[in-house]
């Protein structure tokens, strides 16, 4: 099921991440150089209703400057096999593992933000190399990740790209990487990436495995309230709902959408404003019901994922998909779904919900649902094992069926 890399191997390149000291001394100064006496007086609610705390901020860049080991989680990232190829002028940066076993299928995984290709970095080799770790070689993965345009190692393009560009470009890369049909996961814009490529390259995608529907049916858009005139009451409730979340939740993302450059000017020059404007979104986006966002998430964990940003000063482009979605299509045409196979894990997701099954089904082919126990935005980080057991659930089903 799985091919050689590329029979022209001048195409992808190997790539090492190796960011030089000089930067990682700036960043640790401009860290070091933060008043926070400036904070004193500043909201210091424990329920985080003003945004990040200083109670929690001030011991996280008090890591950060003093103990916190870029070097160490440098090489983490580098036991992973990484590439670089250049596709409509941008250079691509993507993680490869091709999978154990002659039967090992190709799986796209697709980040969001504000997180990374390092994210899935300890699901990578659970993923490929099953029998590695107590399971069966018969459920391996072929894993690629690659980074968004805009993102860490990746280039930059030359304009704003959205989803449905960043798809087809995705798609150009498992073609060069020798795939002809590979699944695809992904959560936050990854759903809608992944969504994308199975609505317009059907023939190519096995089946889309996700933690949100993002790409909904005509006049149902994500996250504005709109519900379709022959909606069920099912569904006028979920939009309801949503909706309300995101009212409450989505000032960031107007942001990102209308004034990318302004934003971006700010976070390019303050390293500790880039990491609160971050680690809200993992405290707020996370399942913190039974678990403290403390016990979640490691300040090296939270740390890392701030510094891709910085170390490839890639926070002003992260956000141009933003915009650029705006410039693409909302929802699916009148009539029609995404009919590739679907499974939806449905973690518990508190801005982010996914829909009930029935809702889920009129825009895809809703073949899994799994309603997880614990878990939100962040399962990779937070529920790993209900990840990865879930892809392999999924693995079963579409490759049975073929």
């Amino acid at each position: 099921m799985t091919k050689p890399i590329a029979a022209d191997q001048r195409a992808v390149r190997r790539y090492e991440i190796r960011v030089a000291e000089t930067q990682l001394d700036a960043i640790r100064e401009r860290v070091s150089a933060f008043r926070w006496e400036a904070w004193s007086d500043a909201p210091d609610a424990s329920d985080w209703r003003y945004g990040p705390p200083a109670s929690f901020m001030r011991p996280l860049c008090e890591y950060w400057a003093n103990d916190y080991d870029w070097r160490a989680q440098e090489r983490e990232m580098n036991a992973l096999q990484h590439f670089i190829t250049t596709l409509d002028d941008i250079d691509i940066h993507f993680v490869r593992e091709e999978g154990s076993g002659a039967e090992a299928v190709p799986l796209l995984i697709a980040h969001g933000w504000p997180y990374s290709f390092h994210s899935y970095s300890r699901l990578v080799e659970k993923l490929a190399h099953p029998e590695r770790h107590g399971g069966r070689v018969e459920d391996a993965f072929s894993v690629v990740v690659p980074s968004y345009p805009g993102y860490d190692f990746s280039g930059r393009p030359r304009q704003p790209m959205g989803p449905r560009a960043i798809a087809f470009l995705f798609d150009k890369l498992m073609a060069r990487l020798g795939y002809d049909r590979y699944m695809v996961h992904g959560g936050d814009w990854g759903a809608q990436v992944t969504s994308l490529l199975g609505f317009h390259r059907p023939d190519r995608i096995i089946g889309i495995h996700s933690t949100a529907v993002a790409l909904r049916e005509a006049e149902a858009t994500h996250l504005s309230g709109e519900a379709p005139a022959d909606a069920t009451a099912e569904q006028k409730s979920f939009v309801a709902a949503e909706y309300a979340i995101w009212q409450r939740e989505g000032a960031y993302s107007q942001l990102h959408r209308t004034k990318p450059a302004k934003l971006g000017y700010a976070m390019f020059d303050s390293p500790v404003g880039t990491a609160a404007w971050i680690v809200e979104a993992y405290k707020a986006w996370s399942d913190c019901a039974d678990r403290p966002f403390e016990e979640l998430f490691s300040f090296d964990q939270l740390l890392t994922e701030v510094m891709l940003y910085l170390v490839t000063d890639a926070f002003p482009t992260s956000i141009w998909i933003y915009g650029a979605k705006r410039h693409e299509e909302r929802t699916l045409p009148a009539g029609k779904r995404v009919m590739v196979p679907t499974a939806l894990a449905a973690f518990r997701d508190p801005v982010f919900p996914v829909p009930p099954r029935q809702v889920a089904e009129r825009s895809h082919n809703v073949v899994q649902y799994s309603a997880m126990p614990f878990g939100g935005h962040f399962p990779f980080y937070e529920a790993p094992d209900l990840l990865i057991d879930d892809l392999r659930n999924f693995r079963k089903a579409v490759t049975k069926s073929r």
